[in-house]
């Protein structure tokens, strides 16, 4: 990956500071409304087939019904496969090959949203998301920008669609990185909090350690180990061992099963790589060196700024990880947004048209894995590069 010297920027006009950082309000606007209308598509088309009403929000039901059979006292369901397939189909009328897939303590979410109809723990879990979502990303933004639409892109749309984590995650993340310097505790409590989905903040540790930031760190380890505890208290430590000697194998066996549809929705290296028919030997080695030279990016070009080091990190998570979908990118596709209305003035057009590329990665990737083009993981490396490169831009207070 070619980067820039650590403390190099582009080229600016000097009186580009006073100029507004992008192309203007209307033509990313629009750019933003395509990805959102193109991924609610597929909310559409389930809404339009009565046969597929129970599974709008397909990955909520994971949630909601493990959260039912929690409330129910039949907790040991969720975490056997047979059994919690069973479930899905008694309580939602879903006949899936899912199954649940996070760690215990998030059963202290589920179970609130299995007291209520799927239907209505769906609506509200989505409008908490969107909420949550749009509040963290509000210092983010460019000055004037609304913080409404953030939950907007396409990986949120697709968020949307399939009621998974990914606005509590990516608010998490965003009010994490944006707190770090100003109040480090706050910030390791939220980092900590982001074991609910621990692959995800695979990368926290790394570069916490490489700011500097022992206080951060050092409180999301407890708030991590704290969750571990409570929820072995709570469920039972067999559940764990489940977790950990079952689940954790499943899922990662789904990597390699280039036959099932849920690949395609991957836009990581290795899935990429082997939809577009690469051996298994080859996909995984370039997995490998993709990690590798993220990882190294961070270390040597890390931005001092916490925002812009919390939206880099998010983009190199998706080189080194394996395992991610589409809905996972709501941090990114902030990225890939502010990297088109800073780059608006800075880049090429030929640049310009990549980085709206990368803004709507989460509507074409699966189009482009289904097509054997593994383009994904490329744009995401663009993100990382100029999120790395570009200056600071003004944000709200």
């Amino acid at each position: 990956m070619l980067l820039p010297p650590r403390d190099s920027r582009l080229p600016l006009d000097r009186d580009a500071s006073a100029r507004p950082g992008g192309p203007p309000f209307v033509a990313w606007a629009l750019l933003w409304l395509l990805g959102g209308v193109i991924a609610f598509v597929n909310l559409a088309w389930d809404f339009l087939d009565p046969r597929k009403f129970f599974v709008i929000g397909r990955d909520f039901s994971n949630l909601q019904a493990a959260g039912w059979l929690a409330d129910h006292g039949r907790s040991s369901c969720v975490f056997d496969v047979d059994c919690f397939r069973m479930a899905l189909l008694d309580h939602i009328g879903l006949l899936s090959l899912q199954n649940y897939s996070y760690p215990p303590h998030a059963l202290f979410i589920a179970a609130p949203f299995g007291l209520l109809p799927y239907p209505a723990a769906l609506a509200l879990w989505t409008l908490l998301g969107i909420a949550f979502f749009a509040w963290a990303a509000r210092p983010h933004l460019p000055s004037g920008f609304p913080a409404l639409l953030a939950p907007f892109t396409a990986a949120g749309c697709m968020n949307i669609w399939a009621g998974h984590y990914g606005f509590l995650f990516g608010a998490l993340w965003l009010a994490a990185w944006h707190l770090l310097e100003r109040r480090p505790r706050t910030a390791g409590l939220l980092i900590g909090l982001m074991i609910v989905k621990p692959h995800l903040a695979l990368l926290m540790p790394f570069v916490l350690a490489r700011r500097g930031d022992w206080t951060a760190f050092l409180f999301a380890a407890l708030t991590a180990s704290g969750l571990v505890l409570v929820s072995g208290l709570a469920f039972g430590w067999d559940y764990w061992a489940s977790w950990v000697g079952g689940t954790l194998f499943t899922q990662a066996a789904m990597i390699g099963d280039t036959g099932q549809f849920f690949l395609r929705m991957m836009p990581t290296v290795a899935p990429s790589l082997l939809l577009a028919g690469l051996p298994s030997w080859a996909a995984w080695a370039a997995q490998a060196i993709c990690g590798l030279a993220a990882l190294a990016a961070l270390w040597r070009f890390l931005p001092k700024d916490p925002v812009r080091a919390g939206l880099a990190t998010a983009c190199a998570t998706l080189l080194v990880l394996p395992y991610a979908f589409v809905y996972d990118m709501t941090v990114v596709s902030l990225a890939a947004l502010l990297v088109l209305y800073q780059g608006g003035t800075q880049m090429r057009p030929f640049w310009r048209a990549v980085a709206a590329l990368a803004f709507l990665l989460p509507v074409m990737t699966v189009p482009l894995n289904g097509a054997g083009v593994p383009l994904a993981p490329l744009l995401t490396a663009f993100t990382l590069f100029w999120t790395i490169r570009l200056e600071p831009i003004p944000r709200p207070g």
